[in-house]
């Protein structure tokens, strides 16, 4: 009996492969099996779903109205980077019972070559932020998102700001006493 082997047995429409769990600098990481264009789904998030607010992990997925998804590998293993090439996007589909489900999907947002790592924008709000080591040339130097960074800055002694954020046009134009 001729049995397919492990890459033939997950491919999808058009022949595509999934996504595998890898070693990268910052430890476990998703890398791509092929090539992504932008606007591509890589795949569903498949996991379990919270109907609690106070729920929180270090890999829950907000799906909005009180709803979060803790995710199932491999897209548990998504690490951050401030210049992400994918994102997520939930969207309610209608299920055999004719009720709807939400559902979460990776989607592609700028061309992914195979063997690159698959990346999003955590996004957390101020009092989740951590130093971020994503390498990114527009790095926020935090995890957290672009709305949330000033909060995060305005709340650090200066000698704890990366270099590239130090505020140094209100250092010139307040020096410190002499």
């Amino acid at each position: 009996m001729n049995r397919p082997r492990q890459e033939e047995r997950h491919r999808g429409a058009k022949g595509a492969r999934e996504p595998k769990i890898a070693r990268t600098k910052l430890g476990r990481g998703l890398v791509a099996a092929r090539a992504y264009l932008p606007w591509e789904i890589v795949g569903e998030v498949q996991g379990e779903v919270f109907y609690d607010e106070n729920y929180s992990s270090r890999y829950c997925m907000d799906l909005g109205d009180g709803a979060c998804l803790e995710p199932a590998a491999p897209f548990r293993f998504m690490n951050h980077s401030c210049l992400p090439n994918c994102s997520l996007r939930w969207s309610d589909v209608a299920a055999a019972n004719g009720r709807t489900a939400r559902r979460m999907f990776v989607l592609v947002i700028r061309p992914i070559q195979s063997g690159d790592q698959l990346t999003i924008d955590y996004g957390w709000p101020a009092h989740m932020a951590q130093l971020c080591r994503c390498g990114a040339p527009q790095c926020r130097g935090w995890i957290v998102s672009g709305d949330s960074l000033d909060e995060v800055l305005d709340q650090l002694p200066l000698d704890q700001l990366p270099l590239d954020q130090l505020p140094l046009d209100q250092l010139a134009a307040d020096p410190l006493p002499r």
